[in-house]
C-alpha cells in the first residue's frame, strides 16, 4: 500500500500516524497535487490528499475514511471503540480535530473572501474566534485525564495531536499554550510518541 500526498499536509501526516500507531506498513509517496506530473487527480476525481493506493490498484481517499480502512484491516491495537456511544465519541473528537486543521490551513493559505473589504475584515476574526474556542473545547476535554476518551491512547488523541502540531508550525504567532498549560503538557506527550516523530513533515 501506499499513502500519495505532500509533506506539509495535516491530513498525510494524520493517516501516518494511524498507519504508525496500527502498526502497518505503508510506503509514503510525496506527491504535490499543484506539480506537474501528479498522480492524485487520476486516483481522485477531487485532487485532494491524502490517497490510499491498495496493492490491487483500487483507492481510499480523506482521511477519515483511510484512518477507517486501517482500523478495519488491523483492528489490534484498537484505536476507535466499538461500542457505539464510543465509537461516536471519538468520531466526534475527529471532526474537532479536522475542523482545527481546516482552520489553520484556510488562515495560513489566506483563503478567505480577497475582492470585498468588509467581508474581508469580519472574516479573519471569525476564523481567529474559531481556532480559540476549539483550543478551549480540547483544554476544557483533556482537563483532569491522560487522552481524551477512555484511559487508552486512540484516534482522539490522533487528531487532537496532529491538528496541535500543524498549527504550530503554519500559525506560530497563535500562542495557544500560555493558557492552556494541560493541554500544552499533553501536546508536549503526543510529539513524544514514535508515530509523531516519524512523520514530522520535514518540508512543505
Amino acid at each position: 500500500m501506499k499513502i500519495l500526498g505532500s509533506p506539509g499536509s495535516p491530513f498525510v501526516r494524520k493517516v501516518r500516524v494511524i498507519a504508525a500507531e496500527k502498526g502497518i506498513e505503508v510506503e509514503y509517496v510525496v506527491d504535490r497535487p499543484s506539480l506537474p506530473g501528479s498522480r492524485v487527480a487520476q486516483l481522485n476525481p477531487l485532487g485532494k490528499i491524502p490517497v490510499l493506493l491498495l496493492d490491487d490498484g483500487d483507492t481510499i481517499y480523506d482521511s477519515a475514511v483511510i484512518g477507517e480502512y486501517l482500523e478495519g484491516l488491523k483492528p489490534e491495537p484498537r484505536l476507535v471503540p466499538q461500542d457505539f456511544a464510543g465509537r461516536i465519541a471519538v468520531k466526534r473528537f475527529e471532526a474537532l480535530g479536522d475542523g482545527l486543521a481546516e482552520v489553520a490551513v484556510t488562515v495560513s493559505h489566506d483563503l478567505g473572501p480577497m475582492t470585498d473589504p468588509e467581508r474581508r475584515a469580519a472574516w479573519m476574526p471569525r476564523q481567529h474566534d474559531k481556532l480559540q474556542r476549539t483550543l478551549d473545547a480540547y483544554a476544557d476535554c483533556i482537563a483532569g485525564r491522560n487522552w481524551l476518551h477512555g484511559d487508552v491512547f486512540g484516534l482522539a488523541d490522533i487528531c487532537a495531536g496532529y491538528a496541535l502540531c500543524y498549527l504550530d508550525q503554519v500559525l506560530p504567532s497563535v500562542d495557544w499554550r500560555s493558557p492552556r498549560a494541560q493541554l500544552a503538557s499533553y501536546a508536549e506527550r503526543l510529539e513524544a510518541r514514535p508515530s509523531f516523530r516519524s512523520t514530522v513533515p520535514q518540508s512543505a
